[in-house]
């Protein structure tokens, strides 16, 4: 690959294939060579920098340029404190929209035993395609999304989103078709696509490069147990429907979506008020704590936000092999999705009864939170980075397929040293096997992958972009997993290509084929992680090899003109070479 070469952000959708130095390189003398002051004696030299306009700087600039030498340096106690602030006070607001997230998503399948078939006119190919219809406007509304998210902003957006959801949950429970309840899925699938990629840039807005990857961990752990209390509340519902008919008459499906509906909006409440768009905008800080938290993603290189979404950007975002790796990683991290709407046939087919798999299945919001703590303790107290522990949380999938698959010759050099470990269970023994398929339906790695997708890539535009696309390649997965064509396995096995009768009991090819992807996944991963740091070493030479000059620029605010450098400007990572990629 050939050496980089240096750029700067150009206007909005202008070319940027040149330099655009901010100040005069051709002084003779080499001290004051990149050098611009704002105070000079007699006239100004003929090239000493350029102005930059508001849309090529980030959001923050001017708070930032206006207040940063008002204050102290950090000190290690202050530092600590505004992560402390930071953490909970954005985190207590964000748990909430994860929690919604699962909780909402959640309701078509327990309203499948809850008596929808008998108010809504709808056969059971109609309902297992609404699985695939809300993935398709979740596909569509992506890219669209992310425009749309930057232009008006990642808080209202995403408190827009939720509302809309609130008013769609509503809806259910006066659908009389399946064709009714197909076009409301398929709008659930537009207002929600774009929420997961807008919350991880907010995270990144507070934290830096090194610290939002366990935050957006911690972050989706909430959302395990909005599965726990839907299945409570579920129960609850039956059991008090099974007494006496419910308040209005209204089947226990039925209440069930307006109990989550009124939560939605009642949620979105507050957030409205106190959501910040960026730490110039949080009400728990004070504007020192405020500049000394912009400072913290400047220091790292990384952009917080702009408003203004540039073409160059989008571009660039599929020109990078960088992006490409991570769209395919999130894509064979997503095609295994069978297990985890599968449980109740797998199980039932272990000589479980219903009612004892459904009991079974409330531990796997609980460990899957289990496995985002601990992968947030490894990103918090090792050096492990991002790539190595998304490489790791593939181990309790691939252990737990090892377990349930009968040794097919893919996975055999794995099983041969599970079984030297007695790791393998044996049919009789149901405690292992049903071990194995909890801890193999959820993987923190959908998360990780998001958070370093972000955390690598600079330049606001670029970064939705990317992350919309991962998300993208994550919604075709599940729309062609094989679990997508039969969402019913339970009672109408033959849709489904591989969870079929001729595959009981121990269902080898579906295991084999995830277990394949849970090879393959964490090798992109490490494939991934060395790609990032020969890209970092060949920064550091030029780096070593160029020096580290600061180019600095005019920037008319309409009031003032206030000085800026490269930390200000909307820069990509590829523009910017002094950005290290995190590993």
């Amino acid at each position: 690959m050939a050496s980089p070469t240096p750029r700067t952000a150009g206007p909005v959708g202008g070319k940027a294939s040149q330099p655009e130095r901010l100040v005069d390189d051709a002084s003779p003398d080499p001290e004051k060579r990149g050098v611009a002051s704002m105070k000079t004696e007699g006239p100004p030299p003929p090239v000493a920098a350029v102005h930059v306009g508001l849309s090529q700087v980030d959001d923050t600039t001017v708070f930032y340029n206006l207040n940063k030498d008002r204050f102290g340096p950090l000190t290690p106690e202050l530092e600590r404190r505004i992560v402390r602030k930071n953490f909970w006070c954005l985190l207590c607001q964000t748990w909430w929209i994860a929690f919604l997230i699962h909780l909402d998503k959640s309701t078509l399948g327990q309203a499948a035993t809850m008596g929808i078939f008998t108010d809504v006119d709808m056969s059971k190919a109609q309902f297992n395609s609404l699985f695939v219809v809300f993935y398709a406007g979740y596909l569509i509304a992506l890219w669209p999304g992310a425009w749309l998210s930057q232009r008006v902003g990642q808080k209202w957006f995403i408190t827009g989103s939720l509302l809309m959801w609130a008013f769609l949950l509503g809806m259910h429970p006066l659908v009389k078709t399946g064709r009714q309840l197909i076009a409301l899925r398929f709008i659930l699938g537009l207002s929600e696509s774009q929420i997961i990629p807008s919350t991880t840039v907010l995270h990144q807005s507070f934290f830096g490069p090194w610290k939002s990857p366990w935050v957006q961990l911690l972050w989706w752990a909430a959302g395990s147990f909005a599965n726990v209390l839907l299945t409570m509340v579920s129960y609850r519902l039956i059991t008090d429907e099974s007494d006496s008919p419910l308040v209005g008459g209204l089947l226990s499906w039925k209440w069930l979506h307006i109990i989550c509906a009124v939560l939605t909006f009642v949620v979105c409440v507050p957030l409205i008020i106190f959501l910040p768009e960026s730490p110039v905008d949080a009400k728990w800080l004070s504007t020192e704590e405020k500049v000394h938290t912009i400072a913290a993603i400047r220091a790292s290189h990384s952009g917080i936000a702009n408003s203004t979404f540039n073409w160059t950007q989008a571009r660039e975002a599929f020109t990078d092999v960088k992006s490409w790796l991570f769209i395919f990683h999130m894509f064979f991290n997503e095609l295994p999705n069978n297990t985890s709407q599968q449980l109740p046939l797998i199980l039932v087919g272990f000589g479980f009864t219903p009612a004892e798999s459904a009991l079974l299945n409330t531990a796997k919001p609980l460990i899957g939170a289990c496995f985002l703590v601990i992968s947030a303790f490894l990103l918090w107290r090792t050096k492990l980075g991002t790539g190595y522990t998304c490489a790791i949380s593939y181990l309790p999938c691939l252990i737990g397929g090892v377990i349930e698959v009968d040794a097919p010759p893919l996975a055999r050099p794995i099983h041969m040293i599970l079984t030297l470990l007695k790791l393998t269970a044996p049919w009789s023994n149901k405690v292992a096997l049903v071990v194995g398929t909890q801890i193999s339906t959820f993987k923190p790695s959908y998360l990780l992958t998001l958070s370093w997708t972000g955390t690598t890539t600079r330049g606001h535009t670029k970064k939705l972009v990317v992350l919309s696309s991962c998300v993208v390649s994550a919604a075709v997965a599940n729309m062609i997993s094989p679990e997508a064509r039969g969402r019913e396995a339970l009672t109408y096995e033959n849709q489904n290509r591989f969870w079929q009768e001729r595959y009981k009991p121990r269902y080898t090819l579906p295991w084999a084929f995830m277990t394949a992807c849970w090879v393959i996944s964490p090798s992109l991963c490490l494939f991934i992680r060395f790609y990032l740091r020969r890209e970092n070493k060949k920064r550091e030479l030029y780096q070593q090899a160029n020096g580290s000059l600061d180019d600095t620029g005019m920037l008319d605010t309409g009031s003032q003109v206030i000085q800026v450098n490269d930390e200000d400007l909307d820069q990509t990572d590829r523009q910017d070479l002094r950005f290290i990629y995190p590993l």
